[in-house]
């Protein structure tokens, strides 16, 4: 009997099982890393296992995250006025602050990420003080920032879970194949093969990561290596696939919004970005291939410059689409 093989196919079975927990998979690969005396695999799953606890995370444990904020604005005479849970614009930081604010690392076992998803619900990481001044400087009107925070989504978390569970899958479909089903094997001589096999699956996903979100789900895709299963991309130069009903709803928007900017107690100059932003997201929506990131950030960039006027009657709903909207194209 090849108990090599039987332990392989047990994992395998398990992997494609959707009611058992990664975890226990994990534990059984842990056993198989020491048959194969693969020291590449023993060092992967105790991590995922543990957790990367001040270590560098793979980038397929980094996720997008949105940016969310209370504002306020010091109206005089004592009176404050209130814009809770905004998405707040950040095109505009330092590319490095930028970039730390878009996704956040995810160190966690693979036993508490399961639970996260389990439990369900929203997930913040709270953004220091410091990062709350330089957002305030890119809002209109004196709003200043009170709280932060980065938003993630519990699609995303699956995401990792998927990604493990897919190249562990490959990586074992493809040890079966190479030693056989024979009796006797000798694993030493089919060391270096193995070795290259993880390179070529699971130790692939330190490739470059990306999630993209698409419709009005929000679900979200994580593909990573040159063996990727899933088209994704990143970056103002790239292009996706957009939800019809959002380019829709986001058309109709626009078209209200126009007559409405005379109506507004807003600045000149203000008034004229706006109609910018609104000419940079008609450009968009005239291409077959949206640039999604651009849409976003014009959106934001609005969004900014109208919450300086919640004052207004007609803005609240203004407001209410704009951070739909903002989501959509996230």
């Amino acid at each position: 009997m090849n108990q090599t093989i039987d332990w392989i196919n047990t994992i395998i079975k398990e992997l494609v099982d959707p009611q058992a927990k990664l975890k226990d998979t994990l534990l059984k690969v842990q056993v198989l890393a020491f048959k194969l005396k693969n020291e590449k695999l023993k060092i992967w799953v105790e991590n995922e296992l543990n957790g990367f606890i001040g270590k560098e995370v793979p980038p397929y444990r980094k996720i997008p995250a949105a940016v969310y904020g209370n504002l306020i604005q010091d109206r005089g005479f004592g009176g404050m006025l209130t814009r809770n849970n905004q998405p707040l614009p950040c095109e505009y930081l330092e590319k490095d602050l930028r970039d730390s604010l878009m996704s956040v690392a995810m160190n966690s076992s693979v036993s508490e990420l399961e639970h996260m998803i389990e439990k369900g619900g929203s997930y913040q990481v709270n953004i220091p003080h410091v990062v709350h001044n330089e957002i305030t400087k890119l809002l209109a009107n004196n709003w200043v920032v009170d709280s932060a925070w980065l938003k993630i989504s519990l699609t995303n978390v699956e995401g990792i879970i998927s990604s493990i569970k897919s190249n562990l899958l490959t990586f074992l479909l493809e040890v079966a194949d190479e030693i056989g089903e024979k009796e006797n094997i000798n694993i030493m001589e089919h060391k270096k093969k193995i070795d290259n096999l993880f390179d070529k699956t699971i130790g692939n996903l330190n490739g470059e990561t990306i999630n993209i979100s698409i419709g009005t789900d929000n679900v979200q895709s994580v593909s990573t290596g040159d063996n990727a299963k899933v088209n994704v991309a990143k970056g103002k130069k790239v292009t996706q696939s957009i939800n019809v009903e959002a380019q829709k709803e986001l058309t109709k928007f626009i078209d209200e919004l126009k007559p409405l900017l005379n109506q507004l107690p807003i600045e000149k100059d203000d008034k004229q970005d706006i109609t910018n932003e609104i000419s940079r997201i008609e450009t968009q929506l005239s291409r077959k291939e949206p640039k999604y990131p651009i849409i976003n950030g014009a959106l934001s960039v609005i969004n900014g410059i109208l919450i300086g006027v919640a004052g207004n009657a007609v803005t609240p709903a203004i407001l209410d689409k704009l951070n739909w909207l903002i989501t959509q194209f996230s």
